[in-house]
Formats: structure tokens, sequence, C-alpha cells
């Protein structure tokens, strides 16, 4: 059987995100930091595949992120659309990650999301929920601006449960 790339990718994502939690603190901060940022707000563009249609997709993406519990909980809500076929398509999501400083300039958080995906395309249904991995990669250039990377994994439960891989990438700025 052939096994796409995305699949093993995102299998291997999956499994970081389980296993991440557990894993031993990867670096410790400066004793006393504390963030000087209440919110970060995201500005990029998604590229995505989806794999059971196999088309592709690249659209902006906003999203804005706080960390209610300081190194250990991260929550977003991110938005992207794209056009395809003649129709418009809207993507929510509010993920919820675990944040691992890696460096002063390297931060990493995998997570897990439910989404609401809308489409105005004919026959299919307009509104679908689903469910998103991902794993973003913030690397800080200065203390309110950096850029991001951000692969996931997800599938839009009805409409023949789509899978799709996509890739998020663009800048940060930390609001004070």
């Amino acid at each position: 059987m052939f096994k796409h790339p995305f699949a093993t990718v995102a299998a291997d994502s999956l499994v970081l995100c389980a296993l991440l939690p557990f894993a031993p603190v990867l670096a410790s901060d400066e004793e006393g930091a504390e963030p000087d940022h209440v919110a970060v707000l995201a500005f990029g563009a998604e590229g995505e595949r989806e794999i059971s249609e196999r088309t592709s997709h690249l659209g902006p993406a906003v999203g804005i992120e706080i960390e209610p519990i300081e190194n250990w909980l991260e929550i977003e809500f991110g938005a992207s659309t794209y056009r395809s076929q003649g129709a418009t398509n809207w993507q929510l999501e509010l993920p919820f990650k675990k944040p691992f400083r890696l460096s002063s300039t390297i931060e990493v958080m995998p997570g897990l999301a439910p989404t609401w995906n809308h489409t105005t395309q004919p026959g299919e249904r307009p509104s679908t929920w689903g469910a998103k991995a991902l794993i973003d990669v913030f690397f800080w250039r200065t203390k309110r601006f950096g850029w991001y990377l951000a692969p996931s994994y997800g599938i839009a439960f009805g409409n023949s449960n789509k899978t799709s891989a996509a890739l998020n990438a663009g800048v940060f700025f930390a609001v004070p």
C-alpha cells in the first residue's frame, strides 16, 4: 500500500504531541524571568494539501495567542481562508498548546485544536467541525518580534471526512 509522505509526517507529529507533555524540561528559563507581553499577534499564509481530495490551497492566516498558565498552556484563536473552485472557504481554530522554550530565541509548542470549517461550495455541507494536531515553532528575533512555522494535520468531520496537511508560516508581534 502506498503511504503518502504527509501521512507519515502527520503520524509523527501526533506521536510527538502525545509524548512531549511527559518529556523533561528541555531548557530552563532564567530565574525570575517574567514574560513581558500579554498576547502575541501572528500574520502569515497557510498552504494546505487536502490529502483525500488531492487538491492544494494557499491563503492568508491570522491568530492571537495568550498564555493563561505560564510555561504550561498557550491558547490561540486562529483564522484562515482560501478560494477554490469558485467557492470561499474559512477555517477557525482554537489550539491548546504546551510551550517548550529550547533557548532564549526558539520556542516549540505542540498542540491540539477543535476547528470549524465553512464553505460556499455548492453540494457540500456549509459548516463542519474538525480537529487538528499542530506544532508551532517560534523564532524570536527580538523581545517583541519574530517569525514562525506551524505544520499541522487535520480532519474535517462531514463532507467525506476530508483530511489535510498544512504549513502555516509568517511573522508575529508581542503585545505589551
